[in-house]
C-alpha cells in the first residue's frame, strides 16, 4: 500500500496552545490523518506551555520559538526545520500560513532549503485566507453588482490577464505575488479550506489542489455551566470581524440585553473597541462581560442565547459553526466563504446592511420561540451534515496525497 510509504509533516510556526483558526485547522488535520492510519506529524516553533492544551503528541517542537514577523528568527528556524526534515524521511511536507503569504518573501529560504535537501519530497501549502488585494477587488466588484458570483468572475478574469502580459520583467511569479497567492513559492500541491478561497490562487490551474473544509473536533461535548448566562456573545472585535456591528449592539439603548465579548487571539485591539462602547448604558450597568480567555470555548456557547458573527470576510468561519453545534442560533454576514461554512443553518444578514437590521433580527429571535427553535434545530442538524462531509473529505485527502507519489 502507498499509505504505508507515506510520512507527512506539517510545518506551522504556530501550534497549540495557540488556537487561532489556522493552528486549529492543521492540528486537527494531522490528528485525523493519524486516525486514517497515516504517519503524520506537526513541526513547529511553538513551545509547550504548562497547564494549557498543547494538542496531540505527534509534534516536533524544533528550534527556538519565534514569530512570523521576525525575519532573522524565522530564517534560523527554517534551518532547523530543513535539518529535521532531511533526517526523518518525509514523503510530503505541507507548509501552513502565514509562512505561505507571498509578502513574507523571506520564506523562500524554507521552500528552497527543503527542495535542496530532499529533491523527491512533495512540498505543499495549506491555504486559508485571500490576500488583501484580492479581497478588496472582490468587495469593489460586489458593491458594483451586488452579486458575489459576478464579482468573482470579474476578479478571475483580471487575474488571468496578469499572466498574459508578454513582459520580460513581470513573470508568473510576480503575478502570484501581486495577489498574494501561495503559488509564489512554487509548491507541488495545495490544500485549502474552502472552494471560495481556493478559487483565486491558481487562475491557470497549474498544480493539484484539494479542498478540505476545516476539520471538526469534539462534536458531542457535555454541557458546561461555568459562565453566567448572557443574551448575546460576540468574538474578536477587530475591524474586519465587524466590530462596528458589535459596538452598535452594546450602544443600543432600546434594549437591556446582556453581552459577552471574547477577545480572541488578537486582544491587543481591545482598547479600540472599549473606546467605542465605554459610554454605553450597557457598560455602565455592568451588562458587558469582556473576556480575554475562556478555559472551554463550549462553555461560552452554552452560556448564551445567541451568537453574532458579523465578520466582513473569512477564510471559512469556523467560529460561526461551533455555536450551532451547541444549539445556539447564529447570525452572520452574507460572505461566500462563511456561507460555505454555515449553509442554510444560520441567519444570514445582507452584506454590510444597517446595524438596525441586525438588532431587529435578534429582537425577533429572542421574542419568537418558534423562530428561535427553528435555528436551534437547524444548527444541530448541520452538525451531522458537516461531520459526514468531513469523514469523506479526510478519506479523499489521503487518496489525494497517495496519488502525488
Amino acid at each position: 500500500m502507498v499509505l504505508d510509504k507515506m510520512k507527512i509533516g506539517v510545518v506551522s510556526i504556530y501550534w497549540p496552545p495557540h488556537f487561532g483558526g489556522a493552528e486549529k485547522y492543521v492540528h486537527t488535520m494531522v490528528k485525523d490523518l493519524i486516525s486514517q492510519g497515516v504517519d503524520a506529524y506537526g513541526i513547529t516553533a511553538t513551545i509547550k506551555k504548562p497547564d494549557m492544551d498543547n494538542g496531540i503528541d505527534n509534534v516536533f517542537r524544533v528550534g527556538v520559538e519565534t514569530d512570523c514577523w521576525d525575519e532573522m528568527g524565522c530564517k534560523k528556524w527554517f534551518e532547523e526545520v530543513v535539518a529535521h526534515v532531511a533526517d526523518n524521511n518525509y514523503t510530503h511536507i505541507m507548509v501552513n500560513s502565514p509562512l505561505t503569504r507571498a509578502y513574507y518573501g523571506y520564506c523562500e529560504k524554507l521552500f528552497d532549503g527543503l527542495r535542496n535537501v530532499c529533491p523527491d519530497l512533495k512540498i505543499g501549502v495549506v491555504h486559508h485566507d485571500l490576500g488583501l488585494r484580492t479581497r478588496l477587488l472582490l468587495e469593489q466588484q460586489y458593491k458594483l453588482y451586488g452579486d458575489w458570483e459576478i464579482a468573482a468572475n470579474v476578479v478571475e478574469k483580471e487575474q488571468i490577464k496578469m499572466f498574459d502580459n508578454n513582459s520580460l520583467f513581470f513573470t508568473d511569479k510576480d503575478a502570484h505575488w501581486s495577489f498574494d497567492s501561495p503559488l509564489y513559492f512554487e509548491p507541488d500541491f495545495l490544500v485549502g479550506n474552502t472552494q471560495w478561497s481556493n478559487r483565486f490562487i491558481d487562475p491557470l490551474d497549474t498544480i493539484p489542489k484539494f479542498n478540505l473544509h476545516p476539520p471538526l473536533e469534539d462534536l458531542e461535548l457535555p454541557v458546561k455551566t461555568k459562565l453566567s448566562k448572557v443574551n448575546i456573545t460576540m468574538m474578536n472585535p477587530l475591524y474586519h470581524k465587524g466590530r462596528s456591528y458589535m459596538a452598535d449592539f452594546i450602544n443600543d439603548y432600546n434594549h437591556k440585553w446582556t453581552f459577552r465579548v471574547l477577545l480572541g487571539s488578537y486582544g491587543g485591539d481591545k482598547e479600540d473597541f472599549i473606546r467605542m462602547i465605554k459610554d454605553s448604558w450597557a457598560v455602565r450597568d455592568g451588562r458587558v462581560d469582556i473576556l480575554s480567555y475562556v478555559e472551554d470555548i463550549e462553555d461560552a456557547y452554552d452560556s448564551t442565547d445567541i451568537f453574532i458573527y458579523p465578520s466582513r470576510y473569512e477564510g471559512y468561519g469556523m467560529a460561526a459553526v461551533e455555536p450551532m453545534f451547541r444549539g445556539i442560533p447564529v447570525l452572520v454576514q452574507d460572505y461566500p466563504a462563511i456561507r460555505e461554512a454555515v449553509g442554510d443553518s444560520a441567519i444570514v444578514m445582507p452584506y454590510e446592511t444597517d446595524s438596525k437590521e441586525w438588532i431587529d433580527t435578534v429582537e425577533e429571535l429572542l421574542l419568537d420561540d418558534d423562530y428561535y427553535l427553528e435555528f436551534k434545530n437547524k444548527g444541530i442538524e448541520h452538525r451531522d451534515f458537516l461531520f459526514n462531509r468531513q469523514e469523506k473529505e479526510m478519506k479523499d485527502l489521503v487518496k489525494f496525497l497517495e496519488d502525488l507519489i
